[in-house]
């Protein structure tokens, strides 16, 4: 007998024995299952291999961070670049809903005003600004086609008066604000009614002059316009006092005034036109 023959028939040997054994374990596991007793070959195949699929898992998750780490540098840093250029974009579209946000605000205030005032008034926009420590003064977009006219009040949306049109073209106008030191309107205060005039210092505060000496004024009083002249309408609010001082050898008394807004504070204004004598 060859040595072919000889590992042919003990192939066909080993082949019968496992089928053999196989029917064995496959009759044995039925009645197991069918008794309700634990299989103690699958259980001890179970503990076996156990270990093995423990030490395949642990391989195959090593494997993945190891994937992971050994990612191309200029892949993560490519990454990152495209990151961070997402999250500028967002600032920038965040900043741009809050600025049409604020608009909003502004315009549905300024529309708001205008109709609960019986003033007739222009709305003007801010375009420019010349500030200095003594010149405070704007451009506006309306002109003299609009019915601008020279020396008219600039009021906001808070009823507050900045200031007035120092000069008109045909299409746009130079306003100048109550701080500017060449402006000067006529006032009272609110609450005792003592008139007198309000002058700008070019800074940040306003003088209340040519109150009488024992005028009735008082820290924290409310400025208004006095109407006189008949061309700034009267009750229009500039601010309130901060500082009264009385000076005996002149016989007077003055109030520094803290504006209730500044001219670099605000971007839509209106301009009532001269004449009117109405109240606020």
């Amino acid at each position: 007998m060859t040595m072919l023959s000889l590992l042919r028939e003990k192939a066909v040997l080993t082949l019968l024995v496992l089928v053999a054994l196989g029917i064995g374990i496959g009759v044995a596991h039925d009645r197991a299952v069918e008794s309700g007793r634990s299989f103690i070959v699958l259980e001890a195949v179970s503990l076996i291999m156990k270990p093995s699929a423990s030490a395949f898992h642990l391989t195959a998750v090593a494997a993945g961070v190891t994937g992971d780490a050994a990612r191309p540098r200029r892949s993560i840093l490519k990454e990152n670049a495209q990151l961070r250029k997402e999250v500028v974009s967002l600032r920038a579209k965040n900043a741009e809903l809050d600025e049409i946000k604020l608009e909003n605000a502004r315009l549905r205030a300024a529309l708001d005003f205008k109709q609960s005032t019986k003033l007739k008034m222009v709305a003007v926009e801010v375009i420019a600004r010349n500030e200095s420590n003594w010149f405070d003064t704007a451009a506006i977009d309306r002109g003299r086609t609009s019915g601008i006219r020279k020396g008219a009040a600039v009021i906001t949306s808070g009823r507050w008066l900045i200031g007035q049109v120092l000069d008109v073209d045909r299409s746009s106008a130079r306003i100048i604000a109550l701080t500017d030191s060449n402006s000067a309107v006529g006032a009272m205060v609110q609450r005792s009614r003592c008139n007198g005039i309000i002058q700008g210092q070019g800074g940040d505060y306003l003088t209340l002059s040519y109150l009488p000496k024992d005028a009735d004024v008082k820290i924290g009083d409310v400025v208004i316009s006095s109407g006189m002249g008949r061309v700034i309408p009267k009750g229009l609010i500039i601010g309130r006092v901060v500082k009264v001082v009385h000076n005996k050898v002149l016989g007077s008394a003055t109030a520094l005034v803290r504006p209730s807004v500044r001219l670099n504070q605000i971007e839509q204004v209106f301009v009532a036109e001269p004449g009117q004598s109405i109240s606020l």
